[in-house]
C-alpha cells in the first residue's frame, strides 16, 4: 500500500512515518520504479507505536523492544514507576504554582529560596527540565576506549611495516632505545591521521565502527585546524603521550570523567554523537575487527624475517641471510656454545662471503670456558648454474672428552635462511616463528627429523651413545655431557635441499 494509505490506516503524518522508518522501527519494501509499498504488518507497528507513545514511553525502550532484547511487561513495569514519580512531581510543582499565584508573585522580586523549601526534594538536585536543556553528553567510555584502540592498533601496525619490511627488525624484541621510538612514532602519526579524518569524514575507523561521530556545534564538520587541536589535547591529556605510567593515569582520570559525565577536556568546542542502534552487532563488529588487526600484526612481526635475498641465490647471498636471521631472532651468542650467564653482549659469528665463520671485529668473545667445546662445524654449499641448491654439515666426535653444545639455534638458522628464500614460500599456513620453533625443538632434543617446505627439505640424524643431556654448567641452554666412565661417541648429519 501507499504512504497516503499508511496515514490513514495509522492515524500518523507522512513526516512520523519518515521518521520511524529512519529509525528502523518498520522497513518498507520498495517497487522496481523506487515506491516505498508498505505492508499490513508495517502498519500495525505504526500503531503499536503511535500506542506507546501517547502513554508517553520513550523511543528507546520502544526500539528494544522491536529488537527483542526487551519483554513488553518488564518495559511498561519500569515505565510506571517512572509515571508514578512525574505523577508527584507534577502534583508538587501544581502546588507551587497556585502557591505563587496566591502571593501574587512578579519574576523580577519573588523568593525563589522560600518557594524551593516547599518543595520535598533538595534545592540542590536537578530537575529533569534542566538535563533536557542542555547538549547531549554521550558518556560509553568503554565503547570510547576501544573505537580508539582500533585506530591506535592501526597506526601501530603502519609503524611496525616500516621495521619489518624497511630494516628487518623484529618488532617483539626491540628494546629500550627503540620502545622510545616507538611511542613518539605513534603520538606523530596520530596527529597526522585523526585530524584529516575528523575533519574529512567526522570518523575514525574505530569511531566508525561504534556509531561515533564528531562535528562542531553547528553540526559541521570541523575544520583540520580544529581537529588537529582536539587531536592534539587528547594526546596530552587523555593519553598521556603514551607515557609509561603516567599514560595509565591520563586514562583512568579521563575514563572517570568520561562515567560522571563531565565534558572533557578535548570535547569542550565541538560534540561527540554516539548511533547506539544495532549495537549488539557493532560490538561483534568491533571484536572481529581487533582480532583481524591482531592477525595483521602478527604477519608483519613474520614479514620482518623475511630474508632480503629471495628466488635463486647464491652461497654468498645465504650467508647475508644467515646473518640477517641471526640478528633477527637476537642470537648473540656463538652457536658452538651454550648461551652463558650473566650475558657477554653480542659475541656471535658470521658467515662471511665464502661461506666460513668470522668474527665480528671489536665484540667480545670468549677465550676459556674450564669446558671444551667443538668448533662451529663449517658449512657446506653446492650450487648448480650459480644457484644455491644444497647446504649442509657433519659432525663427528670419538673417544674426545668434550661437551657437545645442541644444534637447534644452528640448525633453525640454517633452515630458515634457505626456505624463507624461496619464491613458493608464504607466511602462511607457515610462518616463520612455527618453522624456526619446530627445528629448534628436534635440533635442541638431538632427535631426527625430515621437515619440507616450499619446495625445500631439510634432514638432520643423530648418533650419539655415552653422553646425557643436560644443562649446561656456565649456561642456561642444554648440552650433551660425557658420562664418566662411558665409551663416548657423536655424529650428526644435516642437510637441506631443494626437492
Amino acid at each position: 500500500m501507499t504512504i497516503k494509505e499508511v496515514e490513514e490506516l495509522s492515524n500518523m503524518t507522512r513526516a512520523n512515518i519518515r521518521f520511524y522508518e529512519k529509525e528502523g522501527l518498520i522497513t518498507p519494501q520498495r517497487d522496481s520504479n523506487g515506491y516505498r509499498n508498505y505492508t499490513e504488518q508495517d502498519v500495525d507497528i505504526l500503531k503499536r507505536i503511535r500506542l506507546l507513545r501517547t502513554v508517553h514511553l520513550g523511543l528507546e525502550e520502544i526500539r528494544s523492544l522491536s529488537e527483542k532484547e526487551s519483554e513488553l511487561t518488564d518495559v511498561l513495569l519500569i515505565h510506571l514507576r517512572t509515571l508514578k514519580k512525574e505523577q508527584k512531581d507534577l502534583e508538587q510543582s501544581k502546588a507551587i504554582c497556585e502557591q505563587l499565584c496566591r502571593d501574587q508573585a512578579a519574576y523580577e522580586s519573588f523568593d525563589a529560596e522560600h518557594y524551593f523549601n516547599l518543595l520535598e526534594k533538595a534545592p540542590s538536585e536537578i530537575p529533569a527540565e534542566l538535563e533536557a536543556d542542555s547538549l547531549p553528553k554521550v558518556r560509553a567510555p568503554w565503547k570510547r576506549y576501544f573505537a580508539r584502540l582500533i585506530d591506535e592498533t592501526i597506526y601501530l601496525i603502519f609503524w611496525n611495516l616500516i621495521l619489518a619490511l624497511g630494516f628487518h627488525m623484529n618488532i617483539r624484541q626491540t628494546g629500550w632505545a627503540f620502545a622510545v621510538i616507538g611511542i613518539i612514532m605513534q603520538s606523530v602519526l596520530l596527529l597526522m591521521a585523526e585530524p584529516v579524518m575528523l575533519s574529512r569524514f567526522g570518523t575514525t575507523p574505530g569511531k566508525f565502527l561504534f556509531g561515533f561521530r564528531v562535528s562542531a556545534e553547528s553540526g559541521a564538520r570541523l575544520t583540520w585546524r580544529e581537529a588537529y587541536d582536539r587531536t592534539g589535547i587528547v594526546l596530552k591529556r587523555g593519553l598521556g603521550f603514551y607515557i609509561p605510567v603516567y599514560g595509565l593515569i591520563r586514562e583512568y582520570s579521563s575514563y572517570r570523567d568520561c562515567k560522571k559525565g563531565e565534558i572533557l577536556e578535548w570535547e569542550e568546542d565541538n560534540i561527540l554523537t554516539l548511533d547506539e542502534r544495532h549495537m549488539r552487532w557493532k560490538v561483534i563488529a568491533a571484536v572481529l575487527v581487533l582480532g583481524v588487526l591482531d592477525i595483521l600484526n602478527f604477519l608483519v612481526w613474520q614479514a620482518g624475517a623475511l630474508p632480503r635475498n629471495r628466488g635463486n641465490i647464491t652461497a654468498a647471498q645465504y650467508a647475508e641471510n644467515f646473518n640477517d636471521m641471526q640478528k633477527f631472532y637476537q642470537i648473540d651468542h656463538q652457536l658452538n656454545l651454550p648461551e652463558f650467564l650473566p650475558p657477554l653482549g653480542d659475541s656471535r659469528k658470521l658467515l662471511n662471503q665464502d661461506g666460513d665463520w668470522e668474527k665480528m671485529s671489536g665484540k667480545p668473545y670468549i677465550v676459556g670456558t674450564g669446558v671444551d667445546y667443538p668448533e662451529l662445524p663449517e658449512l657446506q654449499f653446492t650450487e648448480k648454474d650459480g644457484a644455491l641448491t644444497e647446504i649442509s654439515f657433519s659432525s663427528e666426535y670419538k673417544d674426545e672428552n668434550v661437551e657437545i653444545p645442541v644444534y637447534g639455534d644452528l640448525m633453525a638458522l640454517a633452515s630458515l635462511s634457505y626456505i624463507c628464500a624461496q619464491e613458493e614460500y608464504n607466511l602462511l599456513p607457515s610462518p616463520p616463528s612455527r618453522l624456526y620453533r619446530q627445528v629448534k625443538e628436534y635440533g635442541d632434543q638431538c632427535s631426527d627429523f625430515t621437515i619440507s617446505e616450499a619446495g625445500v627439505t631439510v634432514k638432520a640424524s643423530f648418533d650419539y651413545s655415552g653422553y646425557e643431556l643436560r644443562q649446561a654448567q656456565y649456561g642456561s641452554s642444554d648440552v650433551l655431557v660425557p658420562v664418566y666412565g662411558k665409551d663416548v661417541y657423536f655424529q650428526v648429519d644435516f642437510r637441506i635441499w631443494q626437492e
